[in-house]
């Protein structure tokens, strides 16, 4: 669930592997392909900002703008609106860095089967640290080693994940 990162480290790192890492969609349920993204910026501007009017025009320069940024970020940042980026399929497909170069177009599509994590609610704060502090694929990580079982893992996650939830009501 975080191709993209994988592969850029390798193509950065390692060329021969990177060749040999491919990408797919995330699998389908039995009703449709979703997933959460494993991250998804969400910008906002404090009531207590001292220069309010500058932070809203940030924001617009950057929509503006997200064409650049979406080439800049390596196709980390995928635009929240589809029209600020107009040519996302082409340059998925036709990606300089990749081996081969169309490595990427797979994620074309992603727009529509990634969803905020928390789905079907809203992302919270909660949400937020049990992504960011990795719960998850720690306890998963554990269970896979044998180092604890999966009744056991159960029981940490939902400890865990309700004393997170229990600090942000």
């Amino acid at each position: 669930m975080n191709a993209i990162s994988i592969t850029r480290a390798a193509e950065k790192d390692n060329a021969e592997m990177a060749k040999k890492i491919w990408i797919g969609p995330v699998l389908k349920g039995p009703v449709r392909r979703i997933a959460p993204e494993t991250l998804m910026n969400h910008y906002v501007i404090w009531n207590f900002a001292e220069n309010k009017q500058g932070a809203k025009q940030l924001l617009l320069d950057l929509m503006d703008n997200f064409q650049a940024a979406f080439k800049a970020s390596e196709f980390y940042n995928f635009p929240c609106f589809p029209r600020i980026v107009p040519d996302l399929k082409q340059q998925l497909s036709h990606d300089a860095k990749a081996d081969p170069a169309d490595k990427y177009k797979v994620l074309a599509d992603a727009l529509e089967w990634t969803t905020n994590m928390g789905y079907p609610g809203y992302a919270t704060p909660a949400i937020d640290q049990v992504l960011s502090t990795f719960v998850l694929p720690v306890v998963f990580g554990k269970v896979a080693k044998d180092e604890m079982s999966p009744e056991e893992g159960a029981r940490t996650l939902e400890a865990e994940i309700k004393r997170i939830f229990q600090r942000w009501p």
